[in-house]
């Protein structure tokens, strides 16, 4: 939405330029995807860094000799460390050191220690593969996520996060129910990689055929304007129909209840409180309007709750 608004708002730029800020926004995405699991790796190897200085002591206490490391040896974590391939990716981002020597690390390895999951975690003798998954969903969600200070470095780093924010802690909970044996990053056809060359040449198409209908859309829109001036309608809010209608029509794999909540998403981020209700009620008659006259037509997934 953003690409196509700066686009329709600039006087002599080309689509190109546009499309490039596209790719950045995607490649965004990818970094934030593997940041995050930096993140959670580095909160959880505190633990061995405490332990050194415990174990360095004089004269260790109690505590300090049954200090407990059991996590470092959790599937996942092991796997972030040892992962060739996400190793790789981590140094692509250049990001690789950015939260060494950082206060906040040691505030989210506090916060961690002192919650009661972790420490049923580390006294429960036996583990399986269900509790070691369990572990890192609650740090994810009970710990870094509800960490005002995590997002605000988050937001240093990555200006735009919350926009990506779902997509990437949707990838981050299918990539811990895959792994086991091996991190699974960039194996199998449903990888994130993957994903996200779909979701470049998803946003390039809808980006080019929402430009391209824009004077038709507009035609048809406007008899859906009832008691509305279409010349005060917001440029945001005429921007989501005609992409919510480019959807409808031109990409069969997305349902329409899809699209649908989609961009009524997307007005409560982008534009004013009663937006959501008039995209809504736009969409939804022309919606209707179009499937009498079968000009939807979804195939496969886009048949969904059809």
């Amino acid at each position: 939405m953003q690409a196509v608004y700066a686009y329709e708002r600039s006087e002599d730029a080309l689509p190109s330029t546009f499309k490039k800020q596209l790719q950045k926004s995607i490649d965004s995405a990818d970094a934030l995807y593997t940041y995050f699991l930096y993140c959670i790796r580095e909160v959880v190897n505190k633990v061995d860094k405490v332990s050194g200085i415990k174990a360095s002591k004089f004269l260790p206490t109690d505590e300090d000799k049954n200090y407990s490391t059991k996590i470092l040896s959790n599937y996942f974590i092991h796997l972030l460390n040892t992962d060739e391939a996400y190793q790789k990716s981590l140094k692509a981002t250049g990001l690789s050191h950015q939260l060494d020597g950082n206060p906040i690390v040691h505030q989210l390895y506090k916060q961690m220690v002192a919650t009661d999951f972790y420490r049923e975690y580390i006294d429960n003798e036996s583990t399986n593969i269900k509790d070691e998954k369990k572990i890192i969903e609650l740090i994810i969600n009970n710990i870094l996520l509800s960490n005002e200070l995590f997002e605000g470095h988050l937001d240093e780093v990555f200006p735009s996060w919350e926009e990506d924010a779902a997509f990437v802690l949707d990838e981050i909970k299918e990539l811990i129910k895959k792994s086991k044996t091996e991190l699974k990053l960039h194996t199998d056809k449903a990888s994130t990689k993957n994903k996200i060359d779909e979701l470049l040449d998803f946003s390039t198409k809808l980006f080019d055929k929402v430009l391209y209908y824009k004077e038709i859309h507009v035609e048809e829109i406007e008899p859906y304007l009832k008691n509305w001036d279409i010349e005060r309608i917001s440029v945001v809010d005429m921007i989501i129909i005609r992409m919510g209608l480019t959807e409808f029509t031109d990409f069969p794999s997305i349902p329409v209840k899809v699209t649908m909540n989609e961009y009524i998403e997307m007005a409560k981020n982008y534009s004013s409180p009663k937006s959501k209700d008039f995209i809504n009620g736009v969409l939804d008659r022309m919606m209707k309007d179009m499937e009498k006259e079968d000009k939807i037509v979804k195939i496969g997934r886009g048949l969904i709750n059809k």
